[in-house]
């Protein structure tokens, strides 16, 4: 009986964990996709890639599948640029992002030197 109904758990649990990475890569993909909106920036390809999967203990103290995704932004639709975001369990852990042309932070910090100029004399 049990070697009948090994391969159908086998099976169940296959499919089972085949549904998770699904609906962990779609959400990933909707978060991707709300960051690059707040951030002002174009997501390439409309898609997510896992990058690693891990085990992590969660705030519960049950350990837990960590994903980290990565997906590919453009910052004036040129250019192309990494980012990534970590889940557990649905809920964003983590992300990286580069900055939007927008953004004061990326403004360069490069101090402009401008030539002197030639001081006259005042005259009297």
């Amino acid at each position: 009986m049990l070697e009948t109904l090994l391969p159908l758990l086998l099976i169940l649990a296959a499919c089972y964990a085949w549904q998770d990475a699904l609906k962990a890569r779609e959400r990933a993909r909707l978060l991707s996709h709300e960051l690059c909106a707040h951030a002002r920036v174009q997501l390439l390809d409309q898609t997510v890639a896992l990058q690693r999967l891990g085990v992590a203990r969660g705030t519960d103290g049950w350990l837990h599948l960590r994903r980290r995704y990565r997906f590919e932004i453009s910052t004036d639709g040129v250019d192309r640029h990494h980012g990534t975001l970590e889940l557990m369990d649905g809920e964003l852990l983590s992300h990286s992002l580069p900055l939007g042309p927008e953004s004061p932070a990326s403004v360069s910090n490069v101090v402009e030197l401008h030539p002197r100029a030639t001081l006259t004399p005042p005259r009297h």
